[in-house]
Protein backbone atom coordinates (compact mmCIF):
# COMPACT_ATOMS: atom_id res chain seq x y z
CA UNK A 1 0.00 0.00 0.00
CA UNK A 2 1.35 3.59 -1.21
CA UNK A 3 1.69 5.63 1.71
CA UNK A 4 -0.07 9.34 1.17
CA UNK A 5 2.97 11.07 1.44
CA UNK A 6 4.28 9.92 -1.77
CA UNK A 7 2.13 11.44 -3.59
CA UNK A 8 2.59 14.76 -5.05
CA UNK A 9 -0.47 16.78 -5.61
CA UNK A 10 -1.04 19.10 -8.69
CA UNK A 11 -4.27 20.50 -10.27
CA UNK A 12 -6.72 17.59 -10.73
CA UNK A 13 -4.08 14.97 -10.86
CA UNK A 14 -1.16 13.62 -8.75
CA UNK A 15 2.21 12.44 -9.47
CA UNK A 16 4.07 9.10 -7.46
CA UNK A 17 7.75 9.85 -8.89
CA UNK A 18 9.43 7.26 -6.68
CA UNK A 19 7.37 4.25 -8.33
CA UNK A 20 6.69 5.79 -11.82
CA UNK A 21 2.98 6.55 -11.51
CA UNK A 22 0.95 9.46 -12.25
CA UNK A 23 -2.71 9.58 -11.99
CA UNK A 24 -4.78 12.73 -14.32
CA UNK A 25 -8.77 12.70 -13.01
CA UNK A 26 -9.46 8.48 -12.83
CA UNK A 27 -6.59 7.16 -15.15
CA UNK A 28 -3.31 6.21 -14.00
CA UNK A 29 -0.69 6.43 -16.57
CA UNK A 30 2.84 4.30 -15.55
CA UNK A 31 5.61 6.69 -16.59
CA UNK A 32 9.02 5.50 -17.92
CA UNK A 33 12.21 7.00 -15.55
CA UNK A 34 11.99 9.70 -17.94
CA UNK A 35 9.09 10.64 -17.87
CA UNK A 36 8.83 10.14 -14.00
CA UNK A 37 12.20 12.79 -13.66
CA UNK A 38 10.67 15.33 -16.05
CA UNK A 39 7.03 15.64 -14.46
CA UNK A 40 8.50 15.70 -11.06
CA UNK A 41 10.52 18.50 -12.34
CA UNK A 42 8.00 20.85 -13.53
CA UNK A 43 5.78 19.84 -10.43
CA UNK A 44 8.41 21.07 -8.34
CA UNK A 45 8.34 24.36 -10.23
CA UNK A 46 4.85 25.50 -11.13
CA UNK A 47 4.38 28.35 -12.94
CA UNK A 48 7.67 29.15 -13.78
CA UNK A 49 10.01 29.00 -17.21
CA UNK A 50 12.23 26.31 -17.31
CA UNK A 51 14.99 26.64 -19.68
CA UNK A 52 15.95 23.92 -22.00
CA UNK A 53 19.25 23.78 -20.77
CA UNK A 54 17.95 23.41 -17.33
CA UNK A 55 15.57 20.62 -17.78
CA UNK A 56 18.10 18.61 -20.02
CA UNK A 57 20.84 19.31 -16.94
CA UNK A 58 17.93 17.56 -14.51
CA UNK A 59 16.78 15.00 -16.35
CA UNK A 60 19.20 14.00 -18.52
CA UNK A 61 22.55 14.73 -17.30
CA UNK A 62 23.53 11.14 -16.90
CA UNK A 63 23.60 11.27 -20.30
CA UNK A 64 26.62 11.46 -22.58
CA UNK A 65 24.68 12.05 -25.55
CA UNK A 66 23.16 15.36 -26.76
CA UNK A 67 19.21 15.10 -26.29
CA UNK A 68 18.47 17.85 -28.83
CA UNK A 69 14.66 16.87 -29.82
CA UNK A 70 13.54 14.73 -26.93
CA UNK A 71 12.71 17.54 -24.74
CA UNK A 72 9.93 18.17 -26.78
CA UNK A 73 8.98 14.60 -27.69
CA UNK A 74 8.77 13.72 -24.02
CA UNK A 75 6.63 16.91 -23.34
CA UNK A 76 4.17 15.76 -25.76
CA UNK A 77 4.00 12.63 -24.18
CA UNK A 78 3.56 14.02 -20.73
CA UNK A 79 0.82 16.51 -22.53
CA UNK A 80 -1.16 13.39 -23.65
CA UNK A 81 -1.54 12.21 -20.50
CA UNK A 82 -2.26 15.26 -18.76
CA UNK A 83 -4.92 16.15 -21.19
CA UNK A 84 -7.88 15.14 -19.19
CA UNK A 85 -6.67 17.60 -16.45
CA UNK A 86 -7.49 21.46 -18.06
CA UNK A 87 -6.37 22.36 -14.93
CA UNK A 88 -2.67 22.05 -16.16
CA UNK A 89 -1.25 23.23 -19.10
CA UNK A 90 2.69 22.52 -20.48
CA UNK A 91 3.76 25.46 -22.28
CA UNK A 92 5.96 26.05 -24.58
CA UNK A 93 7.84 29.76 -24.41
CA UNK A 94 9.47 30.25 -28.07
CA UNK A 95 13.41 29.81 -27.79
CA UNK A 96 13.39 29.61 -23.97
CA UNK A 97 12.21 26.39 -22.75
CA UNK A 98 8.48 25.36 -21.06
CA UNK A 99 6.52 26.12 -18.47
CA UNK A 100 3.76 24.25 -16.53
CA UNK A 101 0.71 26.10 -15.98
CA UNK A 102 -1.35 24.96 -12.68
CA UNK A 103 -4.74 26.56 -12.59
Amino acid sequence: SQRETDWIHFGHSRLDAANQLLVCGNISHPLTYREAKLLHLFVQHPNQVLERSFIIDNVWADEGILVGRSVDMFVSRLRKMLRDDLSVQLVSTHGVGYRMEVV
